[in-house]
C-alpha cells in the first residue's frame, strides 16, 4: 500500500517495533497496530518516544522518515544506507556533464515550474489565469499574484509555507528512491543535501503557495498559528488541518510527481543519444 502513516506530538504516545508492524500506545486508548506493508512514507511531527527498531523497520524497506516540528524546521530524514550507488546514477550524472546538459535540464524544470504556476493560477481565478494564458506571466508575475493572496504575515507564512513543504518534499524524495534516482544529485541545488529533491520540488511549488494560502486563510480564527517565546508555530489541530488538506490532495501531486520523474528518465535517454 501507499499509505503515509503520521505520527503527530501527543502526551503518552509512544512507539514500539512489533515483528513486521510497529505498535502505537497512548494513554486512556486501546493500542493500535499498523503492518509495515500497509505504510509507503512516515511523518514524524514533534517529540514522542519511539524505539530505533520502529525507524530500521520501515527504512530497511526503502520506506523514508521526515522528522520535522511545529515551526516548520526539517530536523532529519532517514533514508535506507546502502554502501552501492543507486540503480541509475551513472545515468543520472549526465546532467552534469556538460553546461548545455545542465541549461536542458534548468530549462525543463522552469518549463515545468510555469506549468505548475499556471494551473493553480486557473484554480483561484479563471479571469487572471485567462490573462496570463493570453499575454504570457514572468515569475515575478506570478510572485505578485501571490503576494496579493496571502493572508498573514512573512513569519507565519514562513512557518506555514515551511511545514507544507516538507509534506511535498517527503513525497518526492519516496518517489525518487523507488525510482532508484539519487535524490542527492541535484542540478540546481547541487551539492545540497537530497538537491535532486529540491529540484523537482521546485516545479511543485505553487501547489505549495496554494496550500499554505488556504491554511493560513482559516488559521487566526481557529487559533492553529500560536505565539511560542522563539517565534510563531502551527497547533497540534492546525497541523492535522494540512496534513488533512496534503492528504485530499496527495494522490494528484503523487502522479504529477511520477510523471515528472518518467520525463526525467526520457531525457537522460535523449542526452545519451
Amino acid at each position: 500500500m501507499d499509505r503515509t502513516l503520521y505520527l503527530n506530538e501527543n502526551r503518552g504516545l509512544m512507539v514500539f517495533r512489533d515483528g513486521p508492524s510497529i505498535w502505537i500506545k497512548q494513554e486512556g486508548k486501546a493500542g493500535k497496530r499498523i503492518p509495515v506493508r500497509l505504510v509507503g512514507r512516515v511523518v514524524i511531527i514533534g517529540n514522542l518516544r519511539l524505539e530505533t527498531g520502529v525507524i530500521t523497520l520501515f527504512t530497511d524497506r526503502d520506506i523514508p522518515v521526515t522528522f520535522i516540528n511545529h515551526r516548520g524546521d526539517s530536523i532529519a530524514v532517514a533514508i535506507p544506507y546502502n554502501d552501492q550507488l543507486p540503480r541509475h546514477y551513472e545515468e543520472q550524472k549526465i546532467f552534469l556533464e556538460k553546461e548545455e546538459n545542465i541549461d536542458r535540464f534548468t530549462n525543463w524544470v522552469f518549463a515545468k515550474r510555469k506549468e505548475m504556476q499556471l494551473g493553480v493560477v486557473k484554480r483561484v481565478t479563471k479571469r487572471t489565469g485567462g490573462l496570463f494564458v493570453a499575454k504570457g506571466f514572468r515569475e515575478k508575475d506570478y510572485r505578485n499574484f501571490i503576494e496579493e493572496l496571502r493572508p498573514s504575515k512573512d513569519e507565519q507564512w514562513k512557518v506555514a509555507s515551511a511545514i507544507v513543504g516538507n509534506l511535498f518534499r517527503e513525497m518526492t524524495i519516496g518517489c525518487i528512491v523507488k525510482a532508484d534516482l539519487d535524490p542527492h544529485l541535484g542540478v540546481l541545488h547541487r551539492r545540497h543535501n537530497f538537491g535532486f529533491a529540491l529540484d523537482v520540488c521546485s516545479v511543485l511549488e505553487a501547489e505549495i503557495d496554494l496550500q499554505s494560502i488556504q491554511f493560513l486563510r482559516g488559521a487566526k480564527d481557529k487559533g492553529y498559528m500560536v505565539r511560542e517565546q522563539i517565534g510563531w508555530a502551527v497547533s497540534k489541530e492546525g497541523i492535522k488541518d494540512i496534513i488533512h488538506r496534503f492528504e485530499n490532495r496527495r494522490k494528484q501531486l503523487q502522479e504529477t510527481v511520477e510523471k515528472l520523474v518518467d520525463d526525467i528518465f526520457e531525457l537522460m535517454r535523449e542526452l545519451r543519444r
